[in-house]
Order: structure tokens, then sequence, then C-alpha cells
């Protein structure tokens, strides 16, 4: 690591004056403020946000390698609501298999009970592939995507959990239809796009 590297590093810091709840919901709003040390050297300004919490979740994406398929599932998603104003059905979205982690709940166990729930997958070894922040500009939630394989014909065609309001499709995609969407920028979420990619371009690849 070169000096001036070094230097930066080690002047990143943050002060958090107050941090104040706005809403406590199924989601969380927080009202912070705070400041950072600048590249440069130096204070930011007095910075005011609001921090939309999730918390942490998991993402499984499901994969086949006997029949050459991922698997992914489709339901309606309220943070495309409104796209869907004037067309009804971009509101549903296909996705890996994905949930939040619940209190004391490992990231393993929360892959194991989202992906039964989900997808009926009654046991599978999780592979973790990575962890990142899909909208850190104004969201604290972290995603921890893994993978895992799965006999795709054991599956079925319906998933979800009525007492969550779950209304899930499964969706089987041969590889190649899979690989050819991603390539013409048909898939249009954020966890959508990285599983498939290391799925094609690392596991594959």
């Amino acid at each position: 690591m070169s000096k001036d590297k070094q230097t930066h590093e080690a002047e990143k810091r943050i002060e958090i004056a107050a941090t104040e709840r706005g809403y406590d919901g199924f989601f969380k709003i927080d009202r912070v403020h705070f400041r950072h040390t600048l590249y440069q050297g130096g204070w930011s300004p007095w910075i005011d946000r609001e921090l939309f919490g999730r918390g942490q979740a998991v993402v499984v994406l499901l994969y086949d390698l006997a029949a050459e398929q991922v698997v992914l599932v489709e339901q309606c998603r309220a943070g495309a609501l409104p796209q869907a104003l004037e067309q009804n059905d971009q509101a549903w979205l296909i996705e890996p298999v994905a949930g939040m982690i619940d209190e004391g709940e490992t990231r393993l166990a929360a892959c194991a009970r989202e992906a039964y729930e989900e997808a009926g997958v009654s046991e599978a070894t999780f592979e973790f592939i990575c962890e990142f922040y899909p909208s850190p500009g104004g969201s604290s939630e972290i995603l921890h995507l893994y993978a895992a394989a799965v006999d795709s014909t054991a599956l079925p065609e319906f998933g979800g959990q009525a007492d969550e309001v779950e209304d899930i499709r499964l969706v089987k995609l041969d590889f190649e239809t899979a690989l050819a969407s991603l390539q013409q920028a048909k898939f249009n979420v954020a966890s959508t796009i990285i599983a498939l990619q290391w799925l094609f371009y690392q596991k594959l690849g």
C-alpha cells in the first residue's frame, strides 16, 4: 500500500452528533446528523440524512447443473409499484430466493428457511458468494448472496407463505435462456444480475 493511500485510510473518520427515529414500523427510518473527514484534509459540513433501515437479508440463487437450469422466483413487489401505474405487470419481478434474517438467526439458517418457504427446497448446501449494499445512498440494508445446487424437477410450481402474504411463482430457466436474458439486459433486479453474473462468469465460466 502506498504512503498516500495509507494516509487517506488513516484519515477516514466519522462523527455522528445525533440519530433520531423518524418512523418505526415494518421498516425503520432514522434521521442522522453526521460529518466525515475529507480526502484532502479537514472535515465535511454537518450532513442531515434520512436512513432507511431494513436490516440484513440473504439472497439464494438456486441452480440445477444436471438440468442446466436456474430457478428464480416471481412475485409482486411494492418497490416497483410507481413504475407499474400504466402497465400493471411491471410490478412483478424475477429474483433469486431472498428474505430478511430474523433476530438471533444465522445467515445459513435464513438461507435454509427462505429456500424452503419460497421454493420448496427441503435440503441444500449453501455456497457463499459475496455481500453488498444494494442502495448505500440512503439504506443501511446489507444483502448476503449465496448459491445452492438443487434438483429442479423436485420443486413445486408455486411457493410462499400465506401468513406473510407471499404469492410466488417459480421460474425455471435453462442456462442458455438465462445467459441470453442477462446479456440482453432483460433482468431489472440487482440481486438477479449479480447472482447470474457469478454463475455464468465465475462458477461456470
